[in-house]
């Protein structure tokens, strides 16, 4: 996500990451990091962050890949229905998960970007269309 605003031209948002069972401070599996390496996008730095609530809060959007995620965030902060979402929605058709890929191989993270990828242009219109003017919008 941070590598597509950069190339949209998009400023002033924050995109942040954070999993139910994330274990903090892990390093990202050496095959998402070979997968998005031959995009040119390098996540050496990136490590695992449990998520919290503070988090849920502050954010202006939450996007989420399984059902289970997304009743359990909305279960946890206040107007869930108004910022949490399945990122599936935003792929043509949408409304389907995104299986997550952890453990499995190279081909499961290939397969999962694909889906990923599949939302992307539903998902910049998305935030193009809600940018309040002079805030940033996090995700």
């Amino acid at each position: 996500m941070k590598d597509l605003l950069q190339r949209e031209g998009l400023k002033g948002i924050e995109v942040s990451s954070g999993g139910i069972y994330a274990l903090a401070g892990e390093e990202v599996p050496m095959a998402c990091r070979k997968i998005l390496a031959r995009r040119g996008i390098d996540i050496t730095g990136h490590r695992g962050r449990q998520l919290d609530r503070s988090m849920m809060e502050e954010a202006d959007l939450i996007l989420v890949m399984e059902v289970r995620q997304l009743d359990w965030i909305r279960s946890l902060i206040s107007d869930p229905e108004r910022k949490v979402f399945l990122l599936g929605e935003f792929a043509p058709g949408g409304g389907d998960e995104i299986a997550d890929p952890f453990g499995g191989d190279d081909r499961d993270y290939h397969d999962c970007l694909g889906h990923i990828d599949e939302t992307m242009a539903g998902l910049l219109g998305r935030i193009r269309s809600h940018l309040p003017s002079g805030k940033g919008v996090q995700i």
